[in-house]
């Protein structure tokens, strides 16, 4: 009978420990991840802060370097079909690869056009914090160098094939993914309903 308390209390310890082991583990997994989607964005932002100090280079160079950091950082697939949202089923193969196109570079000519906002503004990664399985947020400050208020950006960060992407950017609680979405929603509203409008609007947008 003690015999038998003995292993059933070792195998009850036994249990407990592989429980408070597993919660370990799984806890340390999503501190990981989370320090590691915060220490992507804090990278992140210092190349872009890198290139849009350099007062040497040239616009065409900080645009180029601007292209590079879009590629490594941000999944601008996933953000352009989120932004075309229930209209991206219905386009065909030929016109959702236009869009996609079209898409990346207005981002590129929208956020290049504004290299002359950054006044040596800085930028303070605080914390980072699991919202799923796949995705962290990551909260920051942009802080202005006149001693005005700090804006706050969060950045939604996937980890997808053991690669971190940015998906959205939330500035002042606000989502520039959502507010894409909105934007584009009007304009194929108001053609009937067409994404071939959306198509010529963004061709005009983008026109040199």
């Amino acid at each position: 009978m003690i015999k038998r308390n003995v292993i059933a209390t070792t195998f009850l310890s036994l249990l407990v420990s592989l429980g408070i082991l597993g919660f370990w583990a799984a806890s340390a997994r999503a501190s990981a991840a989370d320090q590691g989607a915060l220490d992507f964005v804090q990278q992140t932002a210092q190349k872009g802060l890198t290139f849009l100090s350099n007062q040497n280079a040239t616009q065409e160079q900080k645009k180029a370097e601007f292209k590079k950091l879009l590629n490594e950082s941000f999944d601008l697939d996933t953000i352009g079909r989120f932004a075309l949202g229930r209209y991206w089923k219905d386009a065909t193969p030929a016109q959702q690869k236009q869009y996609l196109d079209l898409f990346r570079k207005m981002v590129i000519d929208v956020y290049t056009s504004r290299f002359s906002d950054y006044k040596g503004q800085k930028f303070d990664v605080k914390s980072s914090r699991s919202v799923s399985g796949t995705d962290t947020m990551v909260t920051s400050y942009i802080v202005p160098v006149d001693g005005g208020e700090n804006i706050q950006v969060d950045w939604r960060v996937r980890s997808k094939n053991n690669k971190m992407k940015i998906v959205d950017v939330y500035v002042a609680g606000v989502s520039m993914s959502v507010t894409q979405r909105s934007d584009f929603s009007a304009v194929i509203q108001s053609g009937g309903g067409s994404v071939d409008v959306l198509i010529d609007n963004l061709q005009q947008r983008t026109k040199k």
